[in-house]
């Protein structure tokens, strides 16, 4: 059992880093810091980026660890990874698709060669997390930056070969002429639709079309008229004032979403959803029956319980930290 497990977690926003504590199964020395990001450094390439990023969670090491080495490191990435520890893409990151695989776990062997080093997914991480027992059937589904899931049959997660599997964010659901467009790119994707960017992006489309609607909703209000005006968080708050113009972009977000997770109950028979991340935590109760309301207008009824298969997560942000340390304690 590692005693001194470093772990990582990169989101589209933020980057955290912490020491795992396999015996009392707790993080310590925590810390958080935004995530360089095509958003935060949009002239910078793909590759300034991937170095950037390195260079940040050396630097988040040397303050958890205060310069100890680690025995294991354990990281949780935002996109596929390939088997040898490479990454396929990650748009909330890297934007568009990517020239060449990024072999993250050849750069964490080089920075930290006397450890052990495990890759994974961030939404395998935060499985790890949720799960309740060693067999257990569960999907994990995140709605942040972006919109991810990872499938676990008794267990473990459900991967094709190449590691591929979990990207449900990258599945059309918008046809349309004008369909927003994705991190990586593509038209119409759910997590240009259902993220928190894909919620933002919908408001400040209305508002413009709306323009009358919404300056008489609370966040016109609150925006001055602007559709320019307001961020996620003056979406969230608008939501918890019952704000009826912002309720109904928040539902039809939250609809193409229900509908993907209703169709991963039909075709493998999942019948528990944790939903974490931070747009859809701080949401909270009521974004969750929107879910429910969605997944079960979706789907035939066989007696099915939407209400009790769909769960939020804990309202924290330590998933993927928790998880990529489970992880490499259960790995050896």
């Amino acid at each position: 059992m590692p005693d001194r497990c470093l772990v990582f977690d990169i989101g589209g926003t933020t980057l955290r880093a912490g020491v795992y504590d396999p015996r009392d199964d707790v993080l310590r020395q925590v810390m958080r810091r935004a995530t360089p990001s095509h958003w935060t450094v949009p002239v910078a390439s793909p590759d300034q980026i991937y170095a950037r990023v390195f260079e940040e969670m050396e630097d988040l090491a040397r303050s958890v660890l205060q310069n100890a080495r680690p025995t294991v490191v354990s990281l949780a990435f935002p996109g596929p990874i390939d088997p040898a520890g490479n990454a396929l893409a990650a748009p909330t990151v890297f934007g568009g698709p990517l020239r060449t695989r990024f072999p993250l776990r050849n750069d964490l062997v080089r920075r930290w060669p006397d450890a052990r080093v495990k890759v994974l997914n961030d939404l395998t991480a935060a499985g790890y997390r949720y799960l309740r027992a060693p067999s257990e059937d569960l999907c994990v589904v995140t709605v942040s930056s972006g919109i991810g899931h990872k499938l676990f049959v008794d267990g473990r997660p459900l991967l094709g070969r190449r590691g591929c599997g979990g990207e449900i964010g990258h599945l059309r659901v918008d046809f349309s002429a004008d369909a927003p467009i994705c991190d990586c790119g593509g038209a119409g994707h759910l997590g240009a639709v259902a993220s928190a960017r894909g919620a933002l992006a919908l408001a400040r489309r209305r508002a413009v079309r709306e323009p009358h609607a919404f300056r008489r909703s609370v966040l016109g209000g609150g925006a001055g008229g602007d559709p320019d005006g307001f961020d996620t968080r003056s979406l969230v708050a608008a939501f918890h004032a019952h704000d009826g113009w912002t309720c109904a972009v928040i539902r039809d977000a939250a609809r193409p979403l229900g509908q993907a997770l209703a169709s991963l109950h039909l075709g493998v028979g999942v019948e528990r959803f944790v939903v974490i991340g931070g747009f859809a935590l701080a949401l909270g109760e009521r974004y969750r029956q929107e879910l429910v309301d969605a997944m079960a207008a979706s789907a035939w009824n066989l007696d099915t319980d939407w209400n009790a298969m769909l769960e939020l997560g804990i309202n924290d942000d330590d998933a993927g930290l928790l998880g990529a340390g489970r992880f490499a304690a259960l790995d050896g």
